[in-house]
Parts: structure tokens; C-alpha cells; sequence
């Protein structure tokens, strides 16, 4: 049997005290990979050397015993159920109607679903090298998921339909507070430890593509519960929609026109506001509409146009021409998927395909969006137990809190705004009791200080997820052909699947 992570920290607290002198002995640049550590760090670096992070609730003396007990006695033998399409448009039945049974039912299946399928990511961490998920993001993560966890665990039983209304509210507070932090800190965590040495840098993107897209696969779930009990709750008693309330159809023009405003506004933002503009040539089935869940295809095509916009921009400047080259888009459909291509004329790749899709990348190139990560104001040592124990504090103070006081809230509390990360957290819940607010910054106000270096990466685990790809074909010297195909939903609506469509 494998020694889990608290078994290590056991051991590693009898060999700390063994040693004579270790202060004497110290090498802190492990702890701070790209530069060395400032006094403002040093109780950070003190903070990581104990052999549990003071405020944890759950790395303490006590955990290892509590985690076999509870965790690996109760949980890690239970297995996820996969879910289609239309189990979750039909709320867990075979019909379309909205019945008091079919809401309490959702109820009971959300909380005890989340709870088996954050325990098996929480394993997932455990049975990582002590290095790795002893690292301060990590551990982060780490203690968020068992947070999530725990809390899901302790709910009380769901009975009546107002304690799924309780239980409605709780999911949506609990998915919205500190939580939302887990994104960046996966990022940075995968990055030190590419530049510590201290996992492959292939097993680590596949470690944080599958917690994203388990990710992915919980947020679904919540909100398919969220939007048919809100609509229960209005009076509806049939859900008309064809995938539920979440998907919408979409057009494909609409969505592309929006991002290439959006573009347009970053680069006139970026250099100045008379700045020529390359011109946006659209062909193909343009008029094509399908089933899609709106943020997610906002994000990939404001993504994916941001960095063609951004390489045809500066290849004009480069090349010191008259007017940019044009940026073309042909959108082609098949009964399977929907396909864009989009050409662009700015000279290729410059850097090799493993950095543009990984997350840990190379060393120089993991140091460059470490970089751009610690720009971003306390995420570099932000901590959950500053504010993940604070709910009935923060929920005292909910009424009094201006504009201003929110907004410095938000930017304490996700301190990845304005970033591609930001968006990451949006809902699809646009109304009703249980709808989530607009983000206060919007995407469009990202500035090229905070690029990240990770957004096609992230496009790339988008795509798949929806049965889908996201593929880079460069001619070094003329241009890039980026190809973004999504699955057609209407076609796998009855796949069964765990974290993918």
C-alpha cells in the first residue's frame, strides 16, 4: 500500500526533529522559484516549513485519522454516477414535467453525487508525491476541496422542498466564495513545480486537465439543479427547453462579432484608440445557430480571437505596414460538429506547441507566467484560512457593504480578475431566485500585463470536454491556422459520461 500524503508529514516531523541546526542550513529559493525571497515572505516560508499550516481545519494532528475514517472508509470505494445530456435536462427522470418529488429528488442526487465526486479528487491529491501537494498552491487547493467536502457531507438530509430550497441557496454561497480561488492556485502550483523539477510536466497537465474538467462536470450539475428549482419555484411545471434552462441556442455570428469587438477594445486599450484594425472576413455557414452553453463559448472565442488579434497587431507593427492583414473565419457544420477555422497571416508560432498547450510548461517559459501571476495583487500569498472560516462574519456585514466596499471585496477575493481565468467562474444562471451577479470587470479590461499564458490551454480542455478539439496548424513565416470544433450536444444527448460530455 502507498504511504498517503499524512503519513509523510508524520514522518517528516520525526526527521525535523532530529536535526541539529536546520535554521543554520536553510536554501529558501525553493520557495520562491523565480526570484529570492523578500522579507514580506519570510512568514510565508516559515508558514510552509511547519508540519501543518496554522487555521487549517482539516492538515492538522487530527486529519489523518478522520480522513481514514471518514474519507477512505465511507467514500473512496463509492463510484460516480456518469450522466447525459438529457438526464440532466430532464432532471434525473425520463420526463419533462416538474413535480414536487422530481425537485426533492435532484436535491438528494446533487449532494450526494458532489460529495462522492470531490472525494475522488481529493485521493487524487492525496496520492501525489508529498512535494507536489505539499506545495503552498496545492495545499490550497487541497484544503479547499475538503472544505467543499465536508461541508457537503454534513448537510442535513433532503426531505422537503424547503430543505432543498436551503440546500439551493447553501450550494450557490458555497460555489461562489473562496472556493473560486482553486484556478489560480492549480496554475501556479503546476508552474513551481515545473520549475522546482518536482513532477513530469506531462503527468501534470494531465492532472489539472482532469480536476478541470471535473470541475466542469460539478458546476453543470449544480446548475441544472439550480435553474429546476427555480423554476419549479415560479410556477413552470414543464421544461420546454431542449437541454434544460443552462443551454441556449446560439449564434455563431452573434458570438464571434462580440468577441471581435471585445479584441478590438483590448488592442485600442493596449496601443491607442486610432490604431488600425485588422479587417474580419467571415464565411461559411454563417447564419448557424446550435445548442451551446453561452459563457463557455464566449470564453473559447474570446480567447482564441484575443491571441490572433494580439499576433496580427504586432506583426503589423513589426513589419511596419499601412493596415494589418485581414483575420478570416470559415465556419463549416456536419451532423456530428461545428467547425471554425481561423487564419490569421501573422508570421507563425514563435514558441514550440508543448508551452501553448501545457500548464506547467518549460521551465523559462513556467517562470514568465509565474511572473504575470505574482503581478496579481496578494495571489501570490493569498491564503484560504484568511477568509474561507469567515462566512458568518461576512454574511453579518452582507447589508451594510457599498459599491465600493464590494468591489474591493471581489478584488481581495479574486485576485485573477481581469485575467483568463476570471471568466472561468461565470454561471450560466442568468435569472431567477438563484441567478448569479455579472462579474463586476468583464473580460474586456484585461490588460496584456496580466496574460497568463494559459488561455488556449484552457480553451483546449473546453473543447474536449464538448466532445470537441482545439488544433494549431502554423506555416512559420506566413500565418496560423487555428481550428476550434465543437460536438453538436443534439447528437450525444444520451451518452453517459463522468467529466465530458
Amino acid at each position: 500500500m502507498s504511504i498517503t500524503r499524512y503519513q509523510k508529514v508524520f514522518v517528516r516531523c520525526k526527521q525535523t526533529k532530529a536535526l541539529k541546526n536546520i535554521s543554520q542550513n536553510l536554501d529558501f529559493t525553493k520557495y520562491s522559484p523565480i526570484q529570492p525571497v523578500k522579507d514580506g515572505l519570510a512568514p510565508y516560508v516559515y508558514e510552509i516549513m511547519k508540519a501543518f499550516p496554522n487555521g487549517s481545519r482539516y492538515v492538522n494532528q487530527q486529519h489523518y485519522y478522520h480522513n481514514q475514517m471518514t474519507l477512505i472508509k465511507e467514500y473512496a470505494n463509492k463510484t460516480p454516477h456518469p450522466v447525459s445530456l438529457t438526464q440532466l435536462a430532464q432532471y434525473y427522470d425520463d420526463s419533462t414535467g416538474l413535480t414536487k418529488n422530481k425537485i426533492i429528488n435532484s436535491g438528494r442526487f446533487v449532494k450526494e453525487e458532489l460529495v462522492v465526486r470531490v472525494a475522488g479528487k481529493l485521493l487524487v491529491l492525496q496520492n501525489l508525491p508529498f512535494d507536489v501537494v505539499n506545495n503552498f498552491h496545492f495545499a490550497q487547493v487541497y484544503e479547499s476541496y475538503y472544505d467543499i467536502f465536508e461541508r457537503f457531507r454534513k448537510f442535513p438530509s433532503i426531505k422537503t422542498l424547503e430543505d432543498n430550497m436551503k440546500f439551493a441557496e447553501f450550494t450557490r454561497k458555497i460555489l461562489q466564495d473562496f472556493n473560486s480561488l482553486n484556478l489560480p492556485h492549480l496554475v501556479m502550483g503546476a508552474l513551481e513545480c515545473s520549475i522546482l523539477d518536482l513532477y513530469p510536466t506531462d503527468k501534470m497537465d494531465a492532472l489539472l486537465s482532469e480536476l478541470l474538467r471535473a470541475r466542469i462536470s460539478r458546476r453543470l450539475i449544480v446548475e441544472e439543479h439550480l435553474s429546476v428549482t427555480s423554476n419549479y419555484m415560479s410556477g413552470k411545471k414543464e421544461n420546454t427547453l431542449v437541454l434544460g434552462d443552462i443551454f441556449q441556442e446560439c449564434s455563431a455570428m452573434d458570438y464571434i462579432m462580440e468577441a471581435s469587438k471585445t479584441c478590438e477594445k483590448f488592442i485600442k486599450g493596449t496601443y491607442y484608440d486610432t490604431i488600425p484594425l485588422p479587417k474580419l472576413i467571415i464565411a461559411g455557414e454563417t447564419d448557424l445557430k446550435f445548442y451551446f452553453l453561452p459563457s463557455h463559448l464566449k470564453y473559447l472565442f474570446n480567447e482564441i480571437l484575443r491571441n490572433v488579434y494580439e499576433a496580427t497587431i504586432k506583426d503589423f507593427i513589426r513589419k511596419g505596414l499601412e493596415q494589418p492583414e485581414p483575420i478570416k473565419i470559415r465556419i463549416v457544420k456536419n451532423d456530428e460538429s461545428y467547425i471554425f477555422k481561423i487564419s490569421d497571416k501573422a508570421g507563425g508560432i514563435l514558441h514550440p506547441n508543448e508551452n501553448i498547450w501545457s500548464f506547467a510548461k518549460s521551465k523559462e517559459r513556467a517562470k514568465e507566467s509565474l511572473q504575470n501571476f505574482h503581478r496579481l495583487p496578494g495571489l501570490q500569498t493569498v491564503s484560504l484560512y484568511d477568509h474561507i472560516y469567515q462566512d458568518k462574519i461576512n454574511q453579518s456585514n452582507t447589508s451594510t457593504k457599498t459599491d465600493d466596499s464590494v468591489l474591493k471585496n471581489d478584488v481581495m477575493t479574486r485576485p485573477y480578475m481581469r485575467t483568463s481565468l476570471e471568466p472561468m467562474t461565470h454561471w450560466n444562471l442568468k435569472k431567477g431566485p438563484f441567478s448569479f451577479k455579472t462579474p463586476l470587470i468583464e473580460m474586456s479590461e484585461r490588460a496584456l500585463r496580466y496574460k497568463l499564458g494559459i488561455g488556449l490551454a484552457m480553451c483546449k480542455v473546453y473543447a474536449e470536454y464538448w466532445n470537441g478539439e482545439l488544433s494549431l496548424h502554423s506555416v512559420p513565416g506566413h500565418g496560423v491556422d487555428t481550428v476550434l470544433k465543437l460536438g453538436n450536444l443534439l447528437t450525444h444527448t444520451e451518452k453517459k459520461q463522468l467529466d465530458k460530455v
